[in-house]
């Protein structure tokens, strides 16, 4: 059963077309006796359709322009910052930030006014020694932050295809910054190309930013990355969004798959980062559900915090509180499973089965990693046969693909990483 919410704002129900808040049960009813083991799916939905006037943009691109990066890598990249230059409008804000072992400024933070100079300055950019990632990167938030506007949608693109080997190399440290500056309205999204970069820090860093991550195999796919991520940019509707989870009595938390929780006064704290126009943000809950009596149960207090930016900038607080269904009735609670839930836990777990199976690789353990690999994508097909699902046929078709002619690479391990990664957020 889904149920579906508007905009309550403490407590008064409110109409919102911007966003629209759904969430729903793994199964519709549950034992009143014992402590059972649950799932609960909650999504935010972007449902408003953008005006003729967008928020306008404060972007910094920050590239690694280390030796590595030569020939087709920085080439490519060039062609992708010339696109963000032509989709940009007079009112957007762009810098442009390269590295190596130094940090060079190619374009100060100021609007579009001279798109044939702009793409002079990114055409002039040559490549250099090593990789100061977190100078490139502080140096493009900096920027960011002093042009950021109200309304304005503010986000640093980081590109890289190495190690963060000179300035601050702790990814925990620079995890820390980037949240920081996120709680000030400055998003990060990170861009891996090829084999060479660390993923978890491009993760990590993309994840405390509110941000995406993207692995990049082939030079010739940076432009495309470039225009989805700049394509969802153009398009927000929501910002800054923040949930806070506060369980009750009748049931804990076991684990909160997707994004990081911290602790407060008010619950556990989860950044979403910002919304596009028909853009899902989805949190998938593990919890135990503790005996009830028969009837509703609260099991869960929310509260989604967000900008609304689709006409004016408004601040939105939205309040509601989770009920579950408890019965007696053997029939409703074996006969209540929600498919669509199931699904999206399986794509979770076989996420959870990826990250384990490259923790064997890591260790040289080969045999064992590819085990949970085909049990995964065994388990993953016949459920797609079962329910002709072609979201797990697809899935399952990529960890057979990986398995086929098997050999633990660089790649393989970023590829499995990303998939991994779109898994665990359910992104399509």
């Amino acid at each position: 059963m889904l149920h579906s919410y508007q905009n309550m704002i403490r407590g008064e129900l409110k109409m919102n077309p911007s966003i629209q808040l759904t969430h729903a049960w793994n199964k519709n009813y549950w034992p009143t006796g014992g402590t059972e083991k649950a799932f609960l799916l909650l999504e935010l939905k972007g449902t408003a359709t953008m005006q003729t006037e967008r928020a306008s943009m404060n972007i910094s691109l920050v590239l690694d322009r280390s030796g590595s990066m030569s020939g087709a890598p920085l080439a490519f990249s060039k062609k992708a910052c010339q696109y963000v230059i032509d989709q940009m409008v007079s009112d957007d804000t762009l810098s442009i930030v390269v590295f190596d072992d130094e940090v060079t400024t190619v374009l100060q933070p100021q609007n579009i006014m001279h798109k044939d100079l702009m793409k002079q300055r990114i055409e002039s950019i040559q490549t250099g020694g090593s990789t100061n990632l977190s100078g490139g990167l502080l140096q493009g938030i900096q920027y960011v932050l002093k042009s950021k506007r109200e309304g304005s949608i503010n986000r640093v693109i980081l590109l890289s295809d190495g190690h963060a080997n000179q300035g601050i190399t702790d990814p925990l440290k620079l995890q820390s910054i980037v949240k920081e500056f996120q709680g000030m309205g400055v998003g990060v999204t990170t861009m891996g190309v090829g084999d060479g970069f660390d993923e978890e820090l491009m993760e990590g860093i993309a994840d405390s930013g509110g941000g995406n991550f993207y692995f990049i195999e082939k030079p010739e796919d940076v432009p495309g990355i470039f225009s989805k991520e700049l394509t969802g940019l153009l398009s927000v509707i929501a910002q800054n969004v923040q949930l806070t989870i506060k369980p009750t009595e009748a049931a804990s938390i076991t684990h909160i798959y997707g994004y990081n929780a911290e602790e407060s006064e008010r619950g556990l704290m989860l950044t979403l980062g910002d919304v596009f126009a028909q853009e899902t943000k989805s949190v998938l809950i593990e919890l135990s559900l503790f005996p009830y009596a028969v009837g509703k149960g609260r099991a869960l207090e929310l509260q989604w915090d967000f900008v609304d930016v689709t006409e004016e900038v408004k601040i939105c607080t939205m309040q509601y509180a989770i009920e579950a269904n408890f019965t007696n009735d053997i029939d409703l609670i074996n006969n209540s499973s929600n498919p669509h839930i199931e699904k999206q836990v399986q794509i979770t777990e076989s996420a959870m089965t990826i990250q384990h199976a490259i923790a064997a690789f890591d260790l040289g353990d080969v045999e064992t990693g590819k085990q949970l690999l085909q049990q995964q994508a065994d388990a993953m097909l016949c459920s797609a046969v079962q329910s002709d699902d072609a979201e797990l046929r697809e899935e399952a078709r990529m960890l057979y693909d990986h398995l086929e002619n098997f050999t633990y690479s660089s790649n393989t391990r970023k590829s499995l990483h990303e998939q991994k990664y779109r898994q665990m957020k359910r992104k399509k």
